[in-house]
């Protein structure tokens, strides 16, 4: 093998890794991101297909959040534009949410009872406002207890599973507070007119300014480490398996994986068991359509009481650059019954489909399939449900995760990933010192 020398070394090239690289390169750490993927990004990158730019996991990131934040302390574009306010599918009927008292909007047109509708707001007030649910209790369950109402279930199912991806069944009710206390529920999203894998070029392009390097088609092999303490990894780059010496490693490949590379039996039996049992991945389904005329009124749209569509996306509203002239992407997320495993893909696609030609007029004549993504196994919606998550720091000294696998309380998606990055990143500026 022939050694390298780095301070840092990323495995894997989705946010999480590339955040942190970004930081820790601009910081003045030699770093190098190895991804085994032909493309960068992983859940946030594009798939070029009939000339449409298709999402490969994120369609829209979160605008005016950590992510943002990050884009801009590093210095890396953040080419996104917003997608506007949301709009809801309630019984059959649009409701836009405005920017103050969404809450009372949306249950208002799922119930004209006065005393239900001020119970439910009362609950959520205090949830907010006092103390949150307990993590034991899932969030239909708390809501349960406030209203049997379920055009009311409906919205929050559908809220849920489209910025979450648990049903609200899984979700426990406190993790869902939490959330809106730290993210309010997502502040806002956009679309990226060069398809998602805009946003690690962007970084990509922050690492490699500073001196960095990313290896495509470059698959760890296994992480070195000597007495628990990580010294690097064996990464396989074009047939040859490179020794890849570090100061610190980070993982964006899942506590899973990364405890493959390490061997289980360097790993602390406590951390194995609480990974064994307590972390359980999520599971998704996306279905992306060409149209050849817009499909939607809106932008995108929360749908509830469908089978098991949640969210309906036509980006090419707002960017009309990621299809060809004259077509246009749509692109439905779905929740499965269940988002543990095993995942009978094609039950559920099935049922996404019976909606799709229920909620969209024209669907058989104007809409034709380009992609259908369940995201399990090796390739989740995220590797944790939330409040199961693992720490950023590993039994291995200097050996990190980051990513949506080690997410903080009422963290969710892109935000939650870019603060792994950026807490990583800050313990190892205040740790360790680059090579001169």
């Amino acid at each position: 093998m022939t050694p390298k020398r780095c301070d840092v070394l990323v495995i894997g090239s989705g946010m999480g890794g590339l955040c942190a690289a970004a930081l820790l390169s601009q910081a003045g750490y030699h770093t190098l991101v190895a991804e085994r993927l032909p493309r960068i990004g992983g859940r946030c990158s594009t798939i070029e297909y009939k000339g449409f730019k298709c999402a490969a996991g994120a369609i829209g990131p979160e605008m005016g959040g950590l992510l943002e934040e990050t884009f801009r302390q590093v210095g890396a574009e953040f080419d996104v534009r917003p997608a506007g306010p949301p709009s809801y599918l309630i019984n059959g009927k649009i409701c836009e949410v405005p920017p103050k008292g969404g809450f009372r909007k949306l249950f208002a047109a799922a119930t004209s009872d006065e005393a239900e509708l001020e119970r439910v707001m009362g609950a959520i007030s205090g949830a907010l406002s006092w103390m949150e649910p307990s993590r034991t209790t899932s969030l239909r369950e708390w809501l349960l207890q406030y209203t049997q109402n379920e055009s009311i279930l409906s919205i929050f199912q559908a809220m849920v599973s489209a910025t979450t991806m648990l049903n609200a069944s899984e979700l426990p009710a406190r993790e869902y507070f939490l959330f809106l206390k730290k993210l309010r529920g997502y502040r806002g999203f956009g679309f990226c007119p060069q398809g998602s894998i805009a946003l690690p070029r962007a970084l990509a392009a922050v690492i490699e300014k500073h001196g960095g390097a990313i290896w495509t088609r470059a698959p760890a092999v296994q992480i070195i480490t000597n007495n628990r303490i990580a010294r690097g990894a064996v990464i396989k780059k074009e047939g040859e398996e490179i020794e890849i010496h570090a100061s610190a490693v980070i993982s964006n490949c899942g506590p899973g994986r990364t405890v493959q590379l390490v061997g289980k039996q360097h790993i602390d039996q406590g951390y194995l068991k609480e990974l064994n049992t307590d972390v359980r991945a999520v599971m998704l389904i996306a279905i992306q359509l060409a149209t050849d005329k817009p499909l939607l009124d809106h932008n995108y749209l929360i749908v509830t009481g469908a089978r098991r569509i949640n969210a309906l996306f036509q980006p090419t509203n707002v960017c009309p650059e990621i299809a060809p002239p004259g077509k246009h992407l749509l692109v439905a997320g779905a929740a499965p019954a269940s988002t543990a495993p095993p995942l009978n893909a094609r039950a559920e696609l099935d049922l996404c489909f019976q909606d799709l030609r229920d909620l969209l007029p024209g669907f058989e004549e104007h809409a034709e399939v380009l992609l259908t993504g369940t995201f399990h196994g090796q390739w989740p919606a995220m590797h944790a449900w939330p409040g199961d998550d693992m720490s950023l720091k590993t039994p291995i000294v200097n050996l990190y995760n980051v990513g949506d696998g080690v997410k903080s309380p009422g963290m969710i998606a892109l935000p939650a990933v870019a603060e792994t990055a950026r807490l990583v990143a800050e313990d190892i500026k205040m740790r360790l010192a680059p090579a001169a």
